[in-house]
């Protein structure tokens, strides 16, 4: 792929822009001369800002072009640097020597000025040489314009439904499809229009575009419109439809038509790689198609396995347009040179994750702040903007969740990952170009020009001086040495989240503009007291690092730290006495510091608190006082804490703003909460699970139109009120598992059944748990069905007989769990899209070529019992679910229907059904035919075996070297055969 490093020259330039403009309206007193070459160099900025958006969609292929973008970067870094520096010295010398030694500081004043003025002169000999380059002013801005593929001016986008025009002027082209637009709507006809990859994101040209397809109801137009932004298809649609990526499956039949697969030799070994390169597409068509095209012409194994283990998606931007890959190359950059500037940087930032990594999302916001790439508006603070940017780069597949957070349940405590497919990875590495040290690829640690580092092996020396960001990757445990920071100047994140360290060197204090350091598990015992000195550090986690005994005690010098995670070091017993001067905290996670016994002395000075967890700490002391000043709290996590212990509590008085409290134990001993808890409006999540005491809910009065979570499972002892239920019209989970069966005695069943009518019509209710609730639920009513929005229903371990009809009836179900509901004798027919689970029965998928057998694909059980294997329409299906991935899985059971019509031979299904290792208990019934794939053979953690009625089954393999005898089963203790009457052991 072609270097794209010129495309972030702009945005770079609109960071260090905006940073000037924060110094000079700032409240550090500027000398005069520094003062006026401060303006003058924003000035030279803003002027040969006008033309960088041409020069960088020249830099593609210009090389000279693209070194002086590069000049122009490397003098903005060192702008920004000087910035930096000149107020952490200001800061730091108006705090110790000015009242002492005033000289000094005027000294420094004038040695920045000097510096000053020679940068401006720098910046100003570089702006200069873009005349030689005849760039033109606000040529960029319309860029898309001279490319075919993507346009942004109502002109060309008009073009694009009737057909291109050529070089016409645009009002020509606006007024001919205008007008061939009338002709068409006019005729009468059925029409269809196709607006595919629209990128225009101008309200006003949407509008424009929208009133010219504009047309009378009775007409039979119909439009359809592709995008790969989200924000544009809710302009352009009410109703948009977001199309999930491809299979890899998908991904691999494209792959065999284009590459002509059946007529090659070797077919079964180009499979498996053909496979492989099939995972590599990402569920991108465009990628399986181009990459198909370029198979065709390899008929070798060698060839393929070529393509599978190098990145094709490299290739130069200077290779011919009609090469398939250049289509993939040039889409992705496209997409990326149609960003906003601001979300330029954002996005090639994340090119110093490695690839496949999972990118948590509060931590990559905090990072671009860290790294200026975000400032707060006089509207939205800068992790606002973080979310909006973040949103803006899924919408546009730049970022994909990743399928771990995306099965996880919706909870303000899930931590949201997302990930990049190689392609678009590979897309940041070339916009990144030189700015990024990886040195498992470059195999040293030069780089001098690099400003970001993605390293593995922390014992050489880094020698390059203006690295501002430094990730460690995959290292197991590590010693950062003293050596590795001297030349470390520039740095603002350091993330050690990937290792594990010894401990923190003392020469940490030299990176003075740190602002953001993750280094959780830290083995040493001690935190270096100069970790104090960083006085720009605004986020710092030390999570699980348990040995650590004590923070430094001066920890309350560093006056800007918003962000502080302490979560699993459960070594510590007390916080030292400075920790009450943070009182810039926003976010304090102390969960599971198990013997910190002060914390209740801090809390009333740490006032802008918006974020408090203090689960699992086992001496917090009396909350009453401190917790109750902190108005700005929106979060509060006290289970499994001390706190749950009390018997009452009145500690939630003046903290109306909370959204989510979280007060779940394993056993509390809460028999009553403040009522002034009904009259929080903005409370979303509520979770009191385990309060086996509480008994009063007269606070849950049906008024908390906010709450969206509500958690009362095992609350065994609480007298419910029906009615309350039906006032909570925004709730979206509600958890009444295992609370239901201990009111039987107190509790008439028509009071509970009334509860499940009053449930009914929550009608944003997406997921129900009335789980273990035996006898206390028998049935149900079929009003269920009239939770249009349900996705999840889970009544395991109740003792009902009947499951309502009115339940296949809801499109929205994905999920029905029924483990150890043994007297259910019927399930009814769900949607084609739903799973029920254990039980998951095969049937036909949304089309007759296919099975719903894929639906298990995101699924990971612990037990699952497919049924009806017969109607799998194909083994590319069983393939796809990639069983032997679902390491949680221990109980597993495979069933065809005795004597029914298969579509896939059983041998071939079962083959692609293979299990993970963790397996322990085995049931197939009803295979029909005479040996079994070698993977039954080979399950080292299997205890149970039963094999039912396979009246044709011979032998374990189709080898005869793999008898009864010899079966690799270690752990098994049962091993039941019924009605196998050919099988030879």
């Amino acid at each position: 792929m072609a270097q794209l490093g010129g495309l972030i020259a702009s945005a770079l330039l609109k960071v260090v822009g905006d940073q000037i403009g924060s110094v000079l309206g700032g409240q550090i007193k500027l000398r005069r001369n520094f003062d006026n070459d401060l303006r003058r160099m924003k000035e030279t900025l803003e002027c040969v800002e006008a033309v960088l958006l041409d020069a960088e969609r020249r830099a593609i292929t210009d090389n000279e072009v693209r070194l002086w973008l590069k000049r122009l970067k490397d003098a903005m870094y060192a702008i920004s640097d000087m910035l930096d520096d000149s107020e952490a010295e200001e800061v730091s010398r108006k705090k110790k020597l000015a009242a002492v030694i005033p000289f000094l500081t005027t000294v420094h004043k004038i040695k920045m000025a000097n510096k000053m003025k020679t940068m401006r002169e720098h910046v100003a000999e570089i702006t200069a040489q873009h005349k030689a380059f005849n760039l033109m002013p606000g040529a960029g801005a319309n860029k898309q314009k001279v490319t075919d593929t993507r346009v942004t001016t109502s002109s060309t986008l008009q073009a694009q439904i009737i057909g291109r025009t050529g070089n016409t002027s645009q009002d020509t082209n606006r007024e001919m499809i205008h007008i061939a637009l009338q002709k068409l709507f006019a005729e009468k006809q059925k029409i269809l229009i196709v607006l595919d990859d629209l990128w225009e994101g101008s309200d006003f040209l949407l509008d424009d575009l929208k009133a010219m397809l504009m047309v009378e109801k009775a007409s039979k137009v119909v439009v359809i419109l592709t995008t790969r932004n989200e924000g544009i298809a809710k302009k352009m649609s009410t109703r948009p439809h977001k199309l999930a990526p491809l299979t890899n499956d998908m991904c691999w039949t494209i792959i065999k038509q284009k590459s002509g697969f059946e007529e090659k030799d070797d077919k079964a070994k180009l499979e498996q790689i053909g496979m492989d390169i099939a995972m590599k597409c990402g569920g991108v068509g465009l990628a399986a198609q181009s990459l198909g095209y370029m198979l065709n012409s390899m008929p070798t194994s060698h060839e393929w396995e070529s393509v599978r283990d190098s990145d094709i998606w490299t290739l130069s931007a200077s290779d011919s347009e009609d090469t398939p890959s250049r289509q993939v190359i040039a889409s992705l950059r496209l997409s990326y040179s149609s960003m906003p500037s601001y979300l330029k940087l954002c996005f090639a930032y994340c090119a110093i994750f490695p690839k496949g990594h999972k990118i948590v999302k509060d931590d990559l916001i905090r990072q671009w702040i860290s790294l200026d790439f975000i400032k707060p508006t006089r509207t939205s603070s800068s992790h606002q903007l973080g979310e909006k940017y973040i949103t803006e780069l899924l919408g546009l597949s730049f970022l994909e969740h990743s399928k771990s957070s995306l099965t996880a349940r919706v909870h303000p405590d899930d931590v949201t990952l997302f990930t990049m497919h190689d392609l678009v990875h590979d897309l940041a590495r070339s916009v990144m170009d030189d700015e990024i040290l990886v040195a498992s690829e470059d195999g040293n640690l030069g780089g001098s020009n690099c400003h970001f580092a993605l390293l593995d092996d922390c014992k050489k020396r880094l020698e390059s001086p203006r690295i501002r960001a430094l990730h460690f990757m995959d290292s197991a445990e590590i010693g950062l040495h003293d050596a590795a920071f001297p030349s470390a100047k520039s740095l603002r994140v350091l993330d050690l989240s990937q290792c594990c360290v010894h401990k923190l060197p003392d020469s940490i204090d030299r990176s003075k503009w740190l602002r953001y350091l993750n280094a959780p598990r830290i083995l040493d015992a001690t935190i270096p007291n100069s970790i104090t000195s960083l006085s720009k550090l605004n986020y710092l986690s030390l999570r699980d690092s348990s040995n650590i005994l004590t923070l430094p005690q001066s920890i309350g010098e560093i006056e800007g730290l918003m962000y502080l995670d302490l979560s699993g070091c459960s070594g510590m017993r007390e916080l030292p006495k400075s920790f009450g001067e943070l009182k810039k905290l926003v976010r304090l996670d102390l969960s599971k510091c198990v013997c910190v016994c002060n914390v209740s002395e801090f809390l009333g000075s740490l006032t802008e608190l918006q974020y408090l967890n203090l689960s699992g700490c086992r001496s917090i002391g009396n909350l009453h006082a401190s917790l109750g000043v902190l108005s700005e709290l929106q979060y509060l996590n006290l289970s499994f804490s001390s706190y749950v212990n009390c018997r009452k509590t009145k500690v939630f008085g003046a903290v109306a703003k909370v959204e989510c409290s979280k007060l779940s134990s394993s056993h509390s001993c809460l028999e009553q909460l403040p009522e002034v808890l009904g009259s929080f409006n903005k409370l979303k999540f509520l979770n009191l699970s385990g309060s086996y005491c509480l008994k009063e809910l007269s606070w849950l009065s049906g008024n908390q139109k906010s709450l969206v979570h509500l958690d009362l499972s095992k609350c065994r002892e609480v007298n419910y009120i029906p009615e309350a239920f039906s006032g909570f019209t925004n709730l979206q989970y509600l958890n009444l598992s295992a609370c239901l069966r201990y009111r039987l005695d107190k509790s008439p069943v028509c009071q509970i059944d009334r509860l499940i009518d009053h449930i009914s019509t929550l009608s944003n209710l997406e997921h129900l748990d009335l789980s273990n609730n035996g006898d206390a639920i028998c049935s149900l009513p079929e009003c269920l069905g009239n939770l249009r929005k349900l996705h999840t229903l889970d009544l395991s371990h109740c003792n009902i007989t009947k499951i309502p009809e009115s339940i296949g009836t809801i499109d929205s179900l994905k999920m029905l769990y029924f483990k150890g509901c043994w007297l259910l004798s019927n399930v009814p027919q769900l949607s084609a899209s739903s799973i029920s689970l254990p039980l998951f029965g095969v049937h036909a998928g949304d089309g007759k070529s296919s099975s719903n057998l894929v639906l298990l694909q995101g699924m990971n059980p612990v037990e699952l019992k497919i049924i009806q294997l017969e109607k799998v329409k194909s083994a590319e299906e069983a393939m796809c679910i990639k069983l032997m991935e679902k390491e949680r899985l221990q109980d597993l059971t495979l069933r065809w229907t005795e004597d029914a019509q298969r579509f896939v031979d059983d041998e071939v299904l079962l083959e692609k059904l293979e299990p993970p290792s963790s397996l322990t208990t085995l049931i197939i019934q009803w295979y029909n035919v005479v040996s079994f794939p070698s993977w039954l053979s080979q399950l080292p953690n299997l205890t149970w075996l039963a094999l039912y009625d396979m009246k044709h089954l011979e032998e374990w393999s189709a080898s005869d070297s793999s008898r009864a005898n010899d079966l690799r089963f270690p752990m098994l203790d049962c091993l039941y055969i019924k009605n196998c009457p050919k099988l030879r052991m």
